[in-house]
C-alpha cells in the first residue's frame, strides 16, 4: 500500500488532487492511504514516513519551502512533489530537492505522469507494498520480495516470495496487476517471474529461480524471455 500526503489550504483543491489520485490508484490496481493535512504544522507534527509528499507552497502559516526544510531534517530521501501557481518558488524549492512539480489548477494527466515517474523510481529505489488475499486473511508483501507466481492444480496461485512462500485467493491476472512492471516477465500461462531472481534455464528445462524453484518456460514464449532477460541484465 502506498502512502501519500497532501498538504494544501484549500479545500477545493485537496479534494480535486483527491480525486485524481483515487482515480489513478483504481486504473493502475494499486492500494493507497491517503493522509490529508490543511497546514504545514499539522503534517510536521503528524510526521510518518510516507511513500510521496504532495506539497503546496502557497499557504498561511509555515509554507511549503519552510515545511519542506523542516522534513528534510528528519528525512532526506522522502519524494516531495510541490504543488504551485507560481514558477517564482521553483528556485528554492530545488534546494530542498523536489522529485518533481505540479502547477494549479491541478490536471488529471500531470498527476498521472508524476505517479507514474514515482512508480518507476520506487520500485529500483523503495519497496512497495501490495496487499495479498490468503484463506487465513491479508499479507502485506514488498513488491521486490516476489520471486514468481505460480497457478497450482485447484487454480490457487503460489506467491513466491525470497523467504518463503503465500497461497493466494486471488487469480493469477490479479496478482500479475499488482505486480505490473518491467521485471515480471510471463513465461508460461501458469506462470510469470521476476527476472531479478532468475538463477539459470535451459529451453529444455525451463527456468530455475534463486529459491531453487523450477518453473516451465513455454516453447513459444523462449525468445521473447531471453530478450527480456538480457535487457533487465543489461540494465543492471
Amino acid at each position: 500500500m502506498l502512502k501519500i500526503a497532501m498538504c494544501d489550504d484549500s479545500p477545493q483543491d485537496r479534494s480535486k488532487l483527491l480525486e485524481v489520485l483515487k482515480s489513478y490508484a483504481e486504473e493502475r490496481k494499486l492500494d493507497i492511504d491517503a493522509a490529508i493535512y490543511s497546514a504545514g504544522e499539522e503534517l510536521l507534527a503528524d510526521m510518518q514516513e510516507f511513500d510521496i509528499i504532495f506539497l503546496d507552497i502557497e499557504m498561511n502559516g509555515i509554507n511549503g519551502i519552510e515545511t519542506a526544510q523542516r522534513i528534510r531534517g528528519m528525512d532526506m530521501t522522502m519524494p516531495i512533489v510541490y504543488v504551485t501557481s507560481y514558477s517564482k518558488y521553483w528556485r528554492s524549492a530545488y534546494k530542498v530537492h523536489a522529485f518533481d512539480f505540479i502547477s494549479k489548477p491541478y490536471e488529471r494527466d500531470d498527476i498521472f505522469a508524476v505517479m507514474d515517474d514515482f512508480l518507476a523510481s520506487s520500485r529500483e529505489d523503495r519497496s512497495v507494498k501490495i496487499q495479498i488475499e490468503t484463506a487465513g486473511g491479508t499479507e502485506i508483501v514488498d513488491t521486490s520480495d516476489v520471486c514468481y507466481l505460480l497457478i497450482q492444480k485447484k487454480k490457487s496461485v503460489i506467491v513466491g516470495l525470497k523467504d518463503g512462500e503465500l497461497t493466494s485467493t486471488e487469480t493469477l491476472t490479479q496478482l500479475a496487476h499488482k505486480l505490473e512492471n518491467e521485471q515480471m516477465f510471463q513465461i508460461h500461462r501458469s506462470c510469470y517471474v521476476n527476472l531479478k531472481y532468475v538463477q539459470n534455464y535451459s529451453r529444455s528445462d525451463g527456468v530455475i529461480m534463486q529459491t531453487g524453484t523450477w518453473l516451465p518456460l513455454a516453447r513459444q514464449r523462449q525468445e521473447e524471455f531471453l530478450y527480456m532477460l538480457g535487457k533487465y541484465l543489461r540494465k543492471g
